[in-house]
């Protein structure tokens, strides 16, 4: 087999330490231990390499940890934040968005270290599934009475215009052509599939929608959870939690290509430079798992005494300290 090289950042909840590691040895080179209290929602790399933030629910409040990458460290940062449900950074790395519990929007400033509410107070009826920022607008997706909403705003939290989904939205995931994915659910679970939008990169309007349904092209139920996108930006590989399998997405032409069937239970999909193979987190079993994206097979799976948590981020070789 291929020799696959990797580096990864990890959550183990069983010792409440995040830890760097080889992917080829599995040797862990670096653990920080975070707060036993702390629960954390998300693992957000900043687009420089240089930091991971990890925002967490701790005692009924939120916390965010940043992770020092290079020279391994991990601090709180002085904030008092409500509980946090989504989380998404902007690509300069100097501001963040977080959803609360109550569906209220928060900008927080990482330089001044402060945090200001975002247009007008949440619906508690309704949740938080996504969100995705840019250098000028947050995009969001919303979960209310069995269906879903796509919803755009300004940085000061206004809100630019929002679209009806046709069901559940369970991830939003943007790349950098200017596409949104949004894969979705339905109570019944018999009506699921994949939502592809086109974004005007001028005003940030929406140019172009698809509605993709799995029909016979998927096992049902799926519960597409995740889009993961290949680095040439032209296929998704959607996470389908409930089968155990992956469907692929042809993004140029918004149609299905074919579904990998994994076997096992599968939460997210992270994808090696290469576009190769994929290194795959699973919340129901708590540890990772090597697929080979050409062949579509499962290689291999962690077997250590962790228990890995479904937030992951690769590393580059560059921003890592030395093995040891």
């Amino acid at each position: 087999m291929e020799e696959v090289s990797y580096r990864l950042l990890g959550i183990d909840a069983l010792t409440h330490t995040v830890f760097f590691a080889d992917g080829p040895s599995g040797n862990i080179t670096a653990e920080l231990s975070y707060p036993p209290e702390a629960m954390p929602i998300a693992l957000t790399l900043s687009a420089d390499n240089g930091k991971a933030y990890l925002p967490a629910e701790s005692s009924g409040k939120g916390t965010l940890f940043v992770i020092n990458i290079s020279q391994p460290a991990l601090y709180r940062l002085p904030l008092e934040l409500p509980v946090p449900r989504q989380f998404s950074l902007q690509p300069g790395g100097q501001a963040a968005y977080l959803a609360a519990a109550d569906a209220t929007l928060y900008f927080i400033d990482l330089v001044s270290l402060t945090i200001t509410a975002c247009g007008q107070s949440g619906d508690k009826n309704t949740l938080c599934a996504g969100l995705q920022a840019d250098e000028k607008r947050l995009y969001s997706i919303w979960e209310h009475a069995g269906s879903g909403t796509f919803a755009a705003f300004d940085q000061q939290g206004r809100l630019l215009y929002e679209k009806a989904l046709p069901g559940i939205p369970t991830s939003l995931t943007l790349d950098g052509h200017g596409h949104f994915i949004i894969p979705y659910t339905s109570t019944a679970g018999s009506e699921e599939g994949v939502i592809l939008m086109s974004q005007n990169q001028d005003d940030g309007s929406l140019s172009a929608c698809v509605n993709i349904p799995y029909g016979n092209n998927c096992c049902t139920p799926s519960y597409p959870a995740q889009a993961a996108l290949s680095p040439d930006g032209r296929t998704a590989y959607i996470v389908n939690e409930e089968s155990s399998s992956i469907t692929l997405l042809d993004i140029q032409q918004a149609t299905i290509r074919t579904c990998i069937p994994i076997g096992r239970s599968i939460s997210c999909l992270h994808i090696l430079s290469d576009g190769k193979f994929a290194i795959a987190s699973s919340h129901m079993f708590a540890d990772l798992s090597l697929i080979d994206l050409v062949n579509g097979r499962l290689l291999s799976i962690t077997d250590t005494q962790k228990e890995i948590l479904g937030y992951i981020a690769l590393l580059p070789e560059s921003s890592l300290p030395p093995k040891e």
